[in-house]
C-alpha cells in the first residue's frame, strides 16, 4: 500500500468510528460498580486531534507536490464546507428544543455558547463558564463539546500560513524536524501547564497543539519513508497499539491522571502507531477497514455534533438520573439524525454544492442563530418558553435556580457597591473583606464569619435578621479549601479580624474536613476571640439533575402537594454530611471552641427538613445552599435557638 499520497485509507474511517464510540460512552456516564463505563472515553477527542493533524498536513503536502505551492484561500473554504453546514444545521435543531427546555438563564447561556462555537472560541468560553463557582454540570450544556472543534480550528489559523512560508524554503526532510522539535516542546509546555493549572490546561490550544503535531510528523514521515522500509517489527504494532487504546478507554481516569501530558503520551503513540503499520495484510488493519467501522467513521463528525445536544437535552427532560431505556433512545436518535445530516447536508454541501449557493445557506442558516442571540442577551430577563410554562405549576417560587443563586450575593454587594461579588469570583476573598472594616458600632459585638459559599448563606441568615440581633454586627471573610493556608494567612492581617470579638467557622465541610477544620481552629483560635464551629448544614440529593424541590414538583406535577414535601425531605437527605457533624463537634470542643449546630436551623426536628417555606417559596436554590427566603426564616431559628447570647454577655462584660 503506497503512502505517498492521500489517498483513501478505510482505516482511518474505522480509528474515527472508536474514536467517536468511545467519546459518546463516555458522556453517557453509564455507572458501574467500579466507576463509569469507558471513564477513559474522553481520550477519544485526543485520538481525533492526531488525525486531524495527519490527514490535514497530508493535504496540503500533497498540493504543494503537485502544484508548488498551497492556497490558504481553497485551504480555508475546504474547511468551512467540512465544519460549517452540519454545524449549523445541528444549531438550527436544537433552538427550537433550547427555547422549549431551557430556563430565562440557560437559554442566555446557550445563545452565548452558539456564538462562541461559530467563532470557534468555545474552549475559551466553557472554560470561564464552568470555572464559576456553582456553574451547572457541564452535561446539561448542549454545545460544550465545541471546545474541541475550536482548538483545532485555532490551531488551524496559525499551521497551514506557518507551511506555506516555511516548506519552500527548507524542504520536506528540514520541515520533519522542526515539527518533531515543535512537537516536544508543545509537549513539555502541556505537561507543565497541566500541572499547574489543570483545567487550563485541558481548554487551552497550546496543551493541545502538540498532538496535531504529532500527526503532522507522521504526515511527513510516510512521505520520506515508503513502507518496504518500515521495522520487521511493524506487523506487532497495531495490534498492540489496539490493545493500548482501548485500553486507556476503559481504565483512564481525567481526575487521577496528567492530561493532556504525560498521561496522553500511550494514547498519541498508540495513534501513531496504528497510523504508521496499516497495511491491508495484516489483522488489526482489516478489522478498521470492515464496513460497518468505515460507516460509523464516516459518520463521525455529524455523531459528534449531535450526540452531546441530545444527550444534554435528554438529562433536562429526564425528572431522576437517565434509565438504560432512555440512553439507548439518545444513542438511537444521535445515529438517525447523523445519518440524515451527513447524507442530505454534510456530504453535499462538502462535495456538490456551488460557492455562492453555500456562501448564501451559510448566511441563511445564520439568521435565527444571531436573532435569538441578540434578543436574549439585549431582552433583559425575558423569560423562555419553559420559564412562562412553569410559571403556574411554581406558583410564588422561583423555576431558574440561578437567578435565587444570584440574588443570594446581593447583600454583600449591597454592603459595598463599588465591588460586585459573584459566582465568577466567588472562590476567593473579596476586596471589601481584605481591606475594609465592615464593623461600625463601638458597642456592638463583632462577628466575623468566615468559610466558603455557605459562609456567605449564613452572613445573609443573621444579616437579615438584624432586629433579632441588636448587639451584633457582621462581616465575612472568604475561604477556599485548595489556597486555605493562604486564605487563612490573608485573614489574620485583615481590619475585621483585628476588630472580630468572635470568630464563626462556617465552610462546607468536604472530603478532607478534619485536617481543613483543624488547620483553621489553629490559625484564628487565639487572641482571645471566641471562636464558634457550625456543623454542616443539610444536604438533599433527589438523583438527577434537579435540586430536590424541583425534582419533587416536577415529578408530581402539583404546586398543592409541596405541603408533603417537608415531611418527605428527610428521606433524600445525605447521611455522609449529616454523619460529619460528630467529628466536628468533637474536633471543635477539643479545641475549645463552641460548636452550634447548623443542620437544626434546616431540619428543626427528625421529622421535618424545610424545603419550602409556608408561602411556598424555595429555602434553598441547590442541594445545600441558602435562598434569601431559606436565609431569612434560617435566621429566625438561630436567634430562637440562642446563638450568640454568651458571646455577646461575655464581650459587653470586658
Amino acid at each position: 500500500m503506497s503512502k505517498s499520497s492521500s489517498s483513501y485509507r478505510p482505516e482511518i474511517d474505522g480509528m474515527r468510528a472508536i474514536a467517536v464510540s468511545a467519546v459518546i460512552l463516555y458522556h453517557l456516564k453509564i455507572q458501574t460498580s467500579g466507576g463509569t463505563f469507558l471513564s477513559g472515553g474522553f481520550l477519544g477527542v485526543d485520538l481525533f486531534f492526531v488525525l486531524s493533524g495527519f490527514l490535514i498536513t497530508g493535504i496540503m503536502l500533497d498540493e504543494f507536490c503537485r502544484t508548488g505551492g498551497i492556497s490558504v484561500t481553497q485551504f480555508y473554504l475546504r474547511r468551512a464546507r467540512r465544519i460549517l453546514p452540519a454545524l449549523l444545521l445541528v444549531m438550527l435543531a436544537s433552538l427550537p428544543v433550547a427555547w422549549c427546555l431551557l430556563l430565562s438563564s440557560e437559554l442566555d447561556r446557550f445563545s452565548l455558547s452558539l456564538v462562541a462555537a461559530l467563532g470557534f472560541v468555545s474552549n475559551g468560553y466553557w472554560f470561564f463558564e464552568l470555572s464559576e463557582y456553582g456553574a451547572q454540570s457541564g452535561l446539561l450544556q448542549p454545545f460544550l463539546h465545541t471546545w474541541s472543534l475550536a482548538i483545532e480550528e485555532q490551531f488551524y489559523l496559525l499551521f497551514p500560513p506557518f507551511l506555506i512560508l516555511l516548506l519552500p524554503r527548507v524542504g520536506r526532510r528540514p520541515l520533519l524536524w522542526i515539527l518533531v522539535t515543535m512537537t516536544i516542546a508543545g509537549f513539555a509546555l502541556a505537561a507543565i501547564t497541566t500541572v499547574l493549572h489543570p483545567a487550563f490546561s485541558f481548554y487551552t490550544p497550546t496543551s493541545r497543539a502538540w498532538e496535531m503535531l504529532a500527526g503532522a510528523v507522521l504526515a511527513v514521515l510516510v512521505r520520506e519513508i515508503g513502507p518496504g522500509n518500515r521495522w520487521r517489527v511493524s506487523r506487532m504494532v497495531p495490534a498492540l497499539s489496539l490493545v493500548v487504546l482501548l485500553g486507556a478507554f476503559a481504565t483512564q481516569d481525567l481526575v487521577s491522571m496528567q492530561h493532556p501530558g504525560i498521561g496522553t503520551v500511550p494514547v498519541i503513540l498508540a495513534t501513531c502507531g496504528l497510523i504508521w503499520c496499516a497495511d491491508r495484510t495484516e489483522p488489526v488493519t482489516r478489522l478498521l477497514s470492515l464496513s460497518p467501522l468505515v460507516w460509523v467513521g464516516k459518520l463521525s463528525y455529524s455523531l459528534y455534533l449531535w450526540h452531546f445536544p441530545i444527550f444534554a437535552f435528554g438529562r433536562i427532560m429526564s425528572i431522576d438520573k437517565p434509565t438504560p431505556t432512555e440512553m439507548i433512545v439518545w444513542i438511537a436518535l444521535t445515529f438517525a439524525l447523523s445519518a440524515i445530516g451527513y447524507y442530505l447536508v454534510e456530504r453535499p454541501f462538502r462535495f456538490q454544492v456551488p460557492r455562492r449557493a453555500f456562501a448564501l445557506s451559510t448566511v441563511t442558516a445564520l439568521v435565527p442563530v444571531a436573532a435569538i442571540t441578540i434578543f436574549s442577551v439585549t431582552s433583559n430577563g425575558a423569560t423562555s418558553g419553559r420559564t412562562q410554562a412553569l410559571a403556574k405549576l411554581y406558583g410564588p417560587a422561583e423555576s431558574d435556580n440561578a437567578t435565587l443563586a444570584a440574588a443570594s450575593w446581593q447583600l454583600l454587594n449591597r454592603r459595598f457597591p463599588n465591588e460586585e461579588i459573584g459566582a465568577w469570583n466567588a472562590l476567593r476573598p473579596s476586596e471589601s473583606g481584605r481591606t475594609e472594616l465592615w464593623f461600625e458600632t463601638a458597642e456592638a459585638a463583632n462577628v466575623l464569619i468566615i468559610g466558603d459559599s455557605l459562609s456567605k448563606d449564613v452572613y445573609n441568615a443573621l444579616t437579615l435578621n438584624a432586629e433579632r440581633f441588636p448587639d451584633y454586627e457582621f462581616a465575612r471573610f472568604n475561604l477556599h479549601r485548595s489556597r486555605l493556608e493562604d486564605d487563612l494567612s490573608v485573614l489574620r492581617d485583615t481590619p475585621n479580624f483585628e476588630a472580630a470579638d468572635v470568630i464563626m467557622i462556617a465552610p462546607n465541610y468536604y472530603r478532607e474536613f478534619r485536617s481543613a477544620l483543624q488547620t483553621i481552629l489553629k490559625a484564628v483560635n487565639r487572641d482571645g476571640k471566641d471562636v464558634l464551629v457550625l456543623g454542616n448544614t443539610a444536604k438533599f440529593d433527589a438523583g438527577g439533575p434537579r435540586p430536590l424541590f424541583d425534582w419533587f414538583l416536577m415529578k408530581t406535577q402539583d404546586s398543592a402537594a409541596l405541603s408533603e414535601l417537608n415531611a418527605l425531605a428527610t428521606q433524600y437527605e445525605d447521611r455522609r454530611s449529616r454523619d460529619q457533624n460528630a467529628a466536628i463537634r468533637e474536633i471543635a470542643e477539643a479545641a475549645g471552641a463552641t460548636y452550634l449546630s447548623r443542620r437544626q436551623l434546616v431540619c428543626p426536628d427528625e421529622a421535618n427538613c424545610t424545603l419550602v417555606t409556608k408561602s411556598g417559596r424555595k429555602t434553598m436554590y441547590d442541594d445545600l445552599h441558602w435562598t434569601l427566603e431559606g436565609a431569612a426564616l434560617f435566621g429566625q431559628r438561630a436567634a430562637s435557638a440562642g446563638w450568640l447570647r454568651r458571646q455577646v454577655a461575655s464581650t459587653l462584660s470586658n
